[in-house]
């Protein structure tokens, strides 16, 4: 079984995967069912309608879209995954804390996830996120995968829903 950590890092790559079905030379695809501002048009952190990714022959990946953010110190929450309907696993995170340590987050938020002031932050589409670290787990989540992730903020509160199908 995938360690909690490995989830995460994998939710991560699919919270980049906003819209569309997407595939690479390894074989592997994806496919954005549903993406879901559940926090309604008063969330912290919005994903922009037009948010999507191109996965390159060479499996890198390449976004577009903003985020939305309004003004937070704070970022603690929930981040749950299910795979074929089934919960793996829910976990407490603080996203502050975490801050540099998700993977990728250094590379759109240099000063770090907290505090973030009202703002959007978009993708470079011609900047390429090498996927080579996640490919091993890319096998282990084949199939359908929903993921979660609700935030409170000292300002409001943040909520992502998706649901994801990875196959090969």
């Amino acid at each position: 079984m995938l360690s909690t950590k490995g989830y995460f890092y994998a939710l991560l790559i699919v919270l980049a995967v906003a819209r569309g079905s997407v595939a690479c030379k390894d074989g592997f695809s994806l496919k954005v069912n549903k993406i879901e501002n559940c926090a309604g048009p008063d969330g912290v952190i919005t994903l922009s309608d037009d948010t999507a990714i191109t996965l390159g022959d060479d499996c890198s990946l390449s976004l577009q879209g903003c985020v939305t953010l309004k003004e937070f110190n704070t970022a603690a929450g929930s981040v749950s995954v299910s795979k074929n309907g089934r919960e793996m696993f829910k976990k407490q995170i603080d996203a502050c804390k975490m801050g540099s340590k998700i993977p990728f987050v250094k590379d759109f938020l240099p000063g770090g996830l907290c505090p973030q002031s009202d703002g959007q932050i978009c993708a470079d589409p011609d900047k390429k996120l090498p996927m080579d670290r996640f490919k091993k787990m890319m096998g282990i989540m084949k199939g359908s995968i929903g993921i979660e992730l609700n935030l409170d903020h000292d300002t409001g509160k943040s909520c992502i829903k998706m649901e994801v199908e990875i196959s090969k």
